[in-house]
């Protein structure tokens, strides 16, 4: 049949694919393994069957032989390797390839006792060394190479479909008579709870197959009865990422496939050039019955004649647009269309995401458009191919920390006075050090009657005044000079009389506090502000919170704060753990300053983020006494402590001698919950 949708199925979800799609119209090809699987389809005049294995040789045969729109992939989730040879056909005949992906997580903590394998074989492996019955519930393709790991039939008892097929393969493997149990689920907790007392079972063997094989009635029932379960996880795809959809979302692009069903396209129509816009996205919005787009946006389409007996429509927030569609359920063909390009800080990206939630919603496709950054950089004849793309349009952004690292950067900009505070910073951090030789090109209009695209200084930018579009291109020379980790002299900060912690010593506690690229800090305690400043200069992409108590460290910490010029850096006077509360919760925490009342902070920070990485500094035998305490009650895992004694070599007259330094406690742990944004 012409434009049909080939399915490989044998699933639950192929079935309900087949079923959603023959009632559309689309005419479908389902590919089952068995009889069994055929025998589950209903007929219908649409609906062609084909019974059998293939290898990718096979299905290519059949895909070249056959007029199919795309293949939708709705495999077991076990059948890692039919679904690598589904996925080799098709790339081979260029057929559009989809995934249905069935969910397999449980929410929340399995129950009871759950181990988890990645095979057959291990598990046979591991329960051999175990005594107690097994109740498989694998099925019967890999129970052979189970009983053979296992090495002893008599210990099990297989269900199992009510096939000759599944017959064979339980007697090749051993079982026989009582050991059999043919039947055809799914089975509900109670089901399971009476074949695992019927069978005296002390292991229920599965496989992490999600809710539409029943999983989670297995784990269930095990808990309720006191068997151990063990679960044969679900396979890679043999090292590489496909990403694999609902059941609603393989249906829309499907359908879109097909031709039908309504459709929502996401264009991006550059930088307002006309010339520049690509001939799909000009397509897609000469076909669309609406238009959605900021007001600028339908105005220069207006300009191009591009709305000329279309209903333009001036919402661009996500949740507008949607609710709009869902008022006019006959509009069949929109478009939302964004200034740049469709996927460069684009609107589009949150409407695709709510698209992508919502259970009836329309097919979505994204055309990209001529962005800023390529049009500036052929303007201006600089490639761009390695350039840090940063915005300060309507964010905050870390200017003066991005540019000290990256040798080209390139900045979405507000207006004049965005450009002017950005040159003023700059300015600043060169004047004091932070900042080397700089290059800054700016472009204004750009594709528009007025563009200008100008080289000059940081002073130059604090003289634009005219209002419009500005792009900053910033190259710093010396970028690959400035050092990736932590280790500022203790000379570099202004200290005063308040504490502040060694340079060798912070090395030490940067490295185990593990920072990540967009790490959010806390520093609780943090005097001088030393492990603030060279946190936030080791992550440009995160943010630092630097919580003091002491009026005159509060003073000092924002003195070093400008003088390293961090715009990452914040400063929160008070006493903890009362002022943590309102903060960002963190993935990473400092605690330098604490005393006895480490537990208290501790059990903060822990209510705030659960898997939180710690470092702890302590030089007083209380300290570490009150710390070992709250360790061994609150919820935290890796913990590791070292001792550190640092001397300096100091020169005395002609002579040099080694200086002792105070010797400092190092804790470091991780909190053992699993939510909140660490990883």
């Amino acid at each position: 049949m012409d434009g049909s949708v080939l399915i490989y199925g044998g699933t639950t979800e192929g079935r309900k694919a087949a079923e959603a799609l023959l009632e559309k119209g689309i005419p479908c090809a389902v590919c089952v393994a068995t009889g069994y699987g055929a025998e589950v389809m209903d007929p219908h005049p649409l609906l062609t069957l084909h019974t059998g294995r293939m290898d990718r040789e096979e299905m290519a045969d059949m895909i070249r032989a056959g007029s199919f729109v795309c293949a939708v992939d709705a495999t077991h989730p076990h059948a890692a390797a039919v679904s690598r040879e589904i996925r080799a056909a098709c790339a081979v005949c260029g057929l559009p390839y989809l995934r249905l992906e069935r969910e397999t997580a449980l929410p929340g903590q399995p129950q009871g006792n759950v181990i988890f394998t990645e095979s057959a074989e291990e598990a046979g492996k591991l329960l051999a060394g175990r005594p107690g019955h097994v109740l498989s519930t694998i099925g019967s393709k890999d129970l052979g190479k189970f009983v053979q790991a296992l090495g002893d039939p008599s210990r099990v008892t297989a269900r199992v479909l009510p096939t000759a097929e599944a017959l064979e393969a339980c007697a090749g493997a051993g079982l026989s008579g009582r050991q059999i149990i043919a039947a055809q689920g799914p089975f509900d907790e109670e089901m399971n709870c009476a074949l695992l007392r019927h069978t005296g079972a002390d292991w229920l063997l599965t496989k992490e197959t999600g809710a539409a094989g029943g999983y989670p009635e297995k784990l269930l029932a095990a808990a309720r009865c006191g068997t151990g379960a063990v679960v044969i996880r679900t396979p890679d795809q043999g090292g590489a990422r496909y990403d694999g959809m609902s059941l609603a979302q393989v249906l829309r692009e499907a359908m879109r496939y097909a031709g039908i069903g309504r459709t929502l396209s996401l264009v991006g129509i550059g930088t307002g050039y006309a010339e520049t816009r690509t001939p799909e996205v000009t397509r897609a919005l000469e076909e669309a019955q609406a238009v959605f787009g900021a007001p600028g946006v339908l105005r220069l389409l207006e300009e191009d004649g591009l709305l000329a007996g279309k209903t333009a429509v001036p919402l661009y927030e996500a949740g507008a647009i949607l609710a709009y569609l869902g008022d006019h359920p006959a509009l069949e063909r929109a478009a939302a269309a964004y200034s740049g390009d469709s996927g460069f800080y684009s609107g589009a990206s949150s409407l695709l995401e709510r698209v992508r939630e919502m259970e009836q919603a329309p097919a979505v496709r994204v055309l990209c458009g001529v962005s800023c950054v390529s049009f500036f950089a052929a303007q201006a004849g600089i490639p761009w191919q390695n350039w840090k793309i940063l915005s300060s349009h309507g964010r905050d952004c870390n200017v003066t920390g991005q540019v000290r690292v990256h040798p080209e950067c390139f900045l979405l900009l507000s207006g004049p006075e965005d450009l002017r505070r950005t040159g003023a910073r700059l300015k600043e951090a060169q004047e004091k050090g932070v900042l080397g030789q700089l290059e800054l090109i700016y472009g204004y209009e750009l594709s528009r009657p007025g563009q200008q695209i100008v080289k000059c200084g940081p002073e130059g930018l604090l003289q634009v005044t005219e209002k419009g579009l500005y792009v900053l291109y910033i190259r710093h020379k010396d970028a690959l000079l400035q050092p990736i980790l932590p280790g500022l002299p203790d000379s570099a900060f202004l200290r005063g009389k308040v504490p502040m912690t060694s340079s060798e010593v912070r090395a030490l506690s940067l490295s185990r506090l593990g920072l990540t690229r967009g790490a959010v800090i806390w520093d609780v305690g943090a005097g001088t502000g030393s492990v603030s400043v060279e946190a936030a200069m080791a992550c440009p992409d995160g943010q630092v919170w630097a919580i003091e108590r002491n009026p005159e460290a509060v003073r000092l910490l924002k003195e070093n704060r400008d003088k390293f010029c961090l715009q990452n850096m914040e400063i929160v006077e008070g006493k903890a753990p009362e002022v943590l509360r309102d903060l960002p919760a963190p993935t990473h925490v400092f605690i330098g300053g604490s005393g006895r009342e480490i537990g208290e902070i501790l059990r903060a920070v822990l209510e705030a983020a659960p898997a939180v990485r710690i470092a702890v500094n302590c030089i007083t035998a209380e300290t570490v006494a009150a710390l070992s305490a709250a360790v061994r009650e609150l919820p935290v895992r890796d913990v590791r402590c070292a001792q550190v004694s640092v001397q300096r070599l100091e020169k005395l007259g002609t002579y040099h001698f080694l200086k002792a330094q105070n010797p400092v406690f190092l804790f470091s742990m991780r909190g053992a919950g699993k939510t909140g944004k660490t990883s």
